[in-house]
Parts: C-alpha cells; sequence; structure tokens
C-alpha cells in the first residue's frame, strides 16, 4: 500500500525508516481512542501493508490490541522485533517476560531502557524501575521515567519535579503533563492542574483522558462552556465513550442550571427596579407632575413608555424629557425599552464576510497553520466545518479552538455544533 492511501496514523509503517518505539507507543494510543481511525487500521491489517519488513505488520497488530497477531510477525532476535514483544507482554501483564525482551533488545536499541522502566513502574517494582530510569538516555523521556519510578515509591514532590523537568525539555510530553496534572489536582492545586491537562488537549492527536480531566476541572469550578468544549473534544475522538457522554450531558445540566440561575436573578433585580417609585429620584416638581397626570408612578412605567408618546403629552416638553432620560441613562435604562418587541434571533453571517479571506481573522501561526492545513482560505470555508471536524485537524486543539470562535464571532459567524451519537 501506498503512502498517500494508508490511513494518517499508519504513515510512519510504511517510511524508508522504521518507527520509534515512542511512535508506536503513540500509534497504540491513537487506535484505542480514535474510532474511525481505529477502522481504517483494521481494514489495512487485513489488507496487508504490502511491505517485506514483517516486523511493521507486528507494530500495527500490536497498536489494534492483536496480540497474538503481532507476536507472529515479530522476531525477539531483532532488537526492534523484541522491543514490540516486550510492549506486548508489559500489556499482558508478564512483567518478567517484558523485563527480559526489553534488556534484550537494550543492547542494540537504547530507547528500549525507557519502556524497561515504564513496565517495572506498572508493574510497581519502584527500586527497579528507579535503577532502570537512571540507565535511559538524558532526555524528556529519562525526567519522565524517574517521575514514574518515584511515583511508584510513593514519592509524590520527587515525581512532581521530575514530570516538571520531563516538560521543560518537552513542553509537548503529553504523558508527563497528564502524570503531573493528576499529581497537582491531588493535592488541590486546580489551576496548575488544569495548565497540564490543557497541554494534553493541545497536542495532536489529543491526550483524550488529559481532556476529560480538564473538563472536569472547569465543571468542577463553575465554568460549564469550556467543561461542554472539553468534552466535545474527547468525543470527536471517540462519539462512544460512556464516561465523556454522561459528563457533556452532566455539563450541559449545569449550564441550563446556572442560566436559569442567573436569568432569574436578573429578573428579580428588574422586577425590583420596575417597582422603584419616580418620587425616590431627584425630578424637578414639574416633571414629577407631569408624570403623574400621565400615570406614570414607577420607574417600569417610563421604561413601557416611547419617548414620542411622552413629548405628545400637554404640557411635558423638552426639559422634562431630557431630565427624565438623564436619570434612566444613570442606571443603563432607556424610556421604551420594555415595550420594543426584539426579536431573538441567531443573525446570519453577511455573505460578504464569508467571501473575505482567512487573513481578515488575524489568527496565530498555529491556528493559520492548521486551516492552512484544511486548505482553507476564505472564511466562509472555516464556516463549513463542524467543532468535531476541527477538534481532529493536525494541528489543532482546545485553545487553537478557542481562538478560532473568538475571531470568527467578531464576524457575527458561529462554528457549527454537530450532533454527537453516542
Amino acid at each position: 500500500m501506498s503512502t498517500a492511501t494508508a490511513p494518517r496514523s499508519a504513515q510512519l509503517l510504511l517510511g524508508t525508516d522504521r518507527p520509534t518505539l515512542a511512535q508506536v507507543r503513540l500509534l497504540r494510543r491513537w487506535a484505542n481512542q480514535d474510532a474511525d481511525e481505529r477502522a481504517r487500521l483494521t481494514a489495512l491489517l487485513q489488507d496487508g501493508l504490502g511491505h517485506k519488513d514483517k516486523a511493521r505488520t507486528g507494530v500495527l497488530a500490536f497498536a489494534l490490541g492483536r496480540f497474538a497477531d503481532a507476536e507472529e510477525h515479530l522476531d525477539a532476535k531483532d532488537a526492534f522485533g523484541a522491543a514490540i514483544l516486550g510492549m506486548v507482554q508489559a500489556e499482558l501483564g508478564d512483567v518478567n517476560e517484558a523485563k527480559a525482551l526489553f534488556t534484550t533488545a537494550a543492547k542494540n536499541l537504547p530507547e528500549a531502557k525507557a519502556d524497561l522502566c515504564r513496565a517495572l513502574a506498572a508493574a510497581g517494582q519502584a527500586d527497579e524501575a528507579e535503577r532502570a530510569a537512571q540507565a535511559v538516555v538524558e532526555t524528556a523521556e529519562r525526567q519522565f521515567c524517574i517521575g514514574l519510578a518515584a511515583e511508584t515509591k510513593g514519592n509524590v514532590e520527587g515525581a512532581i519535579k521530575a514530570y516538571e523537568a520531563a516538560l521543560e525539555t518537552d513542553p509537548k510530553h503529553a504523558e508527563a503533563a497528564f502524570k503531573l496534572g493528576v499529581l497537582l489536582d491531588r493535592i488541590g492545586d486546580d489551576d496548575l492542574a488544569a495548565e497540564q491537562f490543557l497541554v494534553c488537549a493541545d497536542v495532536w492527536p489529543a491526550y483524550v483522558p488529559g481532556v476529560v480531566n480538564l473538563g472536569i476541572i472547569y465543571d468542577e469550578r463553575g465554568e460549564p462552556n469550556a467543561a461542554v468544549d472539553c468534552f466535545r473534544q474527547a468525543l470527536a475522538w471517540n462519539p462512544r465513550d460512556r464516561r465523556a457522554l454522561g459528563l457533556l450531558r452532566d455539563a450541559k445540566a449545569s449550564r441550563q442550571m446556572y442560566y436559569d440561575e442567573k436569568e432569574e436573578r436578573e429578573r428579580e433585580k428588574m422586577e425590583k427596579i420596575m417597582r422603584t417609585s419616580v418620587n425616590d429620584f431627584e425630578l424637578s416638581v414639574r416633571s414629577r407632575n407631569c408624570l403623574a397626570k400621565m400615570n406614570i408612578f414607577t420607574l417600569g412605567d417610563l421604561l413601557r413608555i416611547s419617548e414620542p408618546e411622552m413629548l405628545a403629552y400637554k404640557n411635558f416638553g423638552e426639559t422634562s424629557l431630557k431630565e427624565v432620560k438623564e436619570m434612566l441613562a444613570a442606571r443603563n435604562l432607556r424610556l421604551g425599552m420594555y415595550k420594543e418587541v426584539e426579536e431573538k434571533t441567531i443573525a446570519k453571517a453577511d455573505h460578504k464576510v464569508l467571501a473575505e479571506s482567512i487573513e481578515r481573522l488575524e489568527l496565530s501561526p498555529v491556528s493559520a497553520q492548521v486551516l492552512d492545513g484544511l486548505g482553507v482560505t476564505r472564511i466562509g470555508d472555516l464556516a463549513q466545518y463542524s467543532d468535531l471536524d476541527l477538534y481532529k485537524a493536525p494541528g489543532s486543539g482546545q485553545t487553537v479552538m478557542q481562538e478560532l470562535a473568538t475571531a470568527l464571532g467578531a464576524y457575527g459567524v458561529v462554528l457549527r455544533k454537530a450532533d454527537i451519537r453516542g
């Protein structure tokens, strides 16, 4: 199969060089969290990669969780094959076999030392994980492994420092950000935890567990709109994620409750204002007498009568009108504001705006690159995409989506919210 027809995530299997172990882990995560891509990868495995290197088919089978198929295509005598087989055994829970395979692989493939540490930490073998971490080449992955070992030993402070060090070297190390976010959340630092989970929401492909955790934090601190965005991002990758679906429903309910309560508070506040007597304000005797003769005794009465209607009344002149209008303006009110019937409809964006170049939005280089990858050149082109489409666009994430929504909103354009059918 050519790279042009292979699924996006499988491109790394068809190149000249074999994928790195980090890329293999990414492919595994991608296959687990992206329902559409998983279906494409499954079809690719069934049709065959068409590559002479059988180990790559083994990698594809491993990514899909088809461990028996993976073992058929991998050779433990080959360092790369041994490393992937080690990943298989680690997922199956056989830490001793995984340890033996990773140790063998590491002799010719040093990056396998990190996977050895990961397997040992996952099995709770803290001391061995710590020793393995020290053998990893000095990279962000080494600091991540040190963090794993420290966390396994119950050394939360040490784990936090190590994960922070990993992110200093590689700000997009999603696993380190997720682990750090969980620890910060556990010790009650929600704001810093949210910053780490935002990293998970901005990498591509998104690190979905971190996206969900970010949404939970937003919801808990009373930001239902932001929470809904996070859960929709998670569901863009897997519409059948039951947890994300449940959280989305709860966040929508919270948002409705918030708006209902806010609306009720505003209504009560306005009712109090409407009942306020005009005699409570410093109006001239002439103006008060005129208002009384017009049966206007409260602010509510003023808000229901128009300016022409007041001027049409005998003896009510421009001086009194100016006095009343200034009194209302000081309270952000105006004559007739409750008499006007304002249709609450969603305005359609001006066709001229839709024809404008995307450059009109003055986007950041990151957002501009996302749209360039989609071939979007006009604002109208962008308006054709739903939020779910854009969440999965290469390079996209929460920060990009927020920028797009804000930029479009300034021109009366709203991103289309696609239906989610779980």
